[in-house]
């Protein structure tokens, strides 16, 4: 069963929000639904991404960026990519969100492949990624969800009621200051040796 594992991790340079997804699913199947504006229809909103900005050039100070756009229902919702490395992470900024990333860890489970989804959603203190995990955890929770089932896996809907009270509650960790990690990252503990992921720079 897909069911997403929430906590928030406070990092040197912030907290995120962090929701963890298994999927039965090797990486490369689910990186490229999750990079398919059409599958994206199913499970957030299909998008359109535009041409990578010029500003950037060779000044590594300086991030390349490209705009993004999903097509709700009633309105757009813009932002920036502000890094992706394919079939391991993509990072985007949006409008009314902030910075959110997606992770994506193989692991090798029962029943063959299976990928790790972390997805992120950073904020600057302890107390604003509790709000924010406040408000929109149990959208994130739920979007988790249908994309798992876009797959056809058994990822049960969970009621309003129960997602309130699990993002109104979240444990806290508190990342290793000597292990390199920042905003962006995540510990991933199994029943074995934990796994970490690299860090994503925002």
């Amino acid at each position: 069963m897909s069911t997403p594992s929430p906590r928030l991790v406070s990092w040197e340079n912030g907290t995120d929000l962090v929701i963890e997804l298994l999927l039965a699913r090797d990486v490369e199947t689910v990186w490229d639904a999750l990079t398919d504006s059409d599958t994206a229809a199913a499970w957030f909103a299909p998008f359109r991404l535009g041409e990578e900005s010029a500003d950037a050039g060779d000044d590594a100070d300086v991030p390349a960026s490209r705009p993004i756009t999903f097509e709700l229902e009633d309105i757009d919702l813009s932002g920036s990519v502000l890094s992706c490395e394919e079939y391991v992470h993509v990072l985007l900024e949006l409008d009314d969100f902030g910075v959110l990333g997606i992770r994506l860890l193989p692991l090798e489970g029962d029943s063959g492949e299976e990928t790790l989804l972390v997805f992120t959603q950073t904020a600057a203190d302890v107390d604003t990624a509790r709000a924010q995990a406040t408000e929109f955890g149990p959208m994130w929770d739920t979007h988790l969800r249908l994309f798992a089932r876009t797959f056809e896996l058994d990822a049960t809907e969970a009621t309003e009621p129960e997602l309130d009270a699990t993002y109104s509650d979240l444990a806290l960790e508190v990342a290793d200051a000597g292990d390199g990690t920042g905003s962006g990252d995540s510990t991933v503990s199994g029943d074995a040796d934990a796994v970490d992921s690299d860090g994503v720079e925002s």
